[in-house]
């Protein structure tokens, strides 16, 4: 879908609304994409650091953010903008790092939870024997 918005000649936004208002757009698309690859991610169970995870969905993202640029260059009445990419880069940033925050508070918990219950296997253990 981010290609094909992208890929149309001369949108803009809509009257009425500020013509900065395409970088709160970008904002939004690219917060929404770094949602979805980290879901992606954790679904598959291939977040084994979560940092590296973060990392990876930075470096992607800006990736494509780049490539997406570089792409709108090329379509008549599109240009190539790059406070368009550090939108892109801000929707990347703030939701891989509550997603990464979130992430690590859920995993601690989650270890806490295990090793109560393996304690308390263990003293069952000890207890019954």
């Amino acid at each position: 879908m981010m290609i094909t918005l992208s890929s149309v000649p001369g949108l803009s936004p809509p009257p009425g609304l500020p013509t900065t208002s395409d970088k709160v757009v970008h904002f939004i698309e690219y917060a929404i994409w770094a949602f979805l690859f980290l879901s992606m991610l954790k679904q598959e169970n291939r977040i084994d650091n979560v940092w590296n995870s973060f990392r990876t969905t930075l470096l992607l993202g800006v990736i494509f953010g780049l490539l997406d640029e570089i792409h709108q260059g090329f379509i008549p009445g599109r240009e190539r903008d790059m406070l368009d990419l550090l939108a892109d880069f801000g929707g990347l940033l703030l939701t891989s790092v509550i997603f990464s925050l979130v992430y690590q508070i859920k995993d601690g918990r989650m270890r806490r939870q295990k090793l109560n219950s393996s304690r308390r296997s263990l003293e069952q253990t000890k207890n019954g024997d």
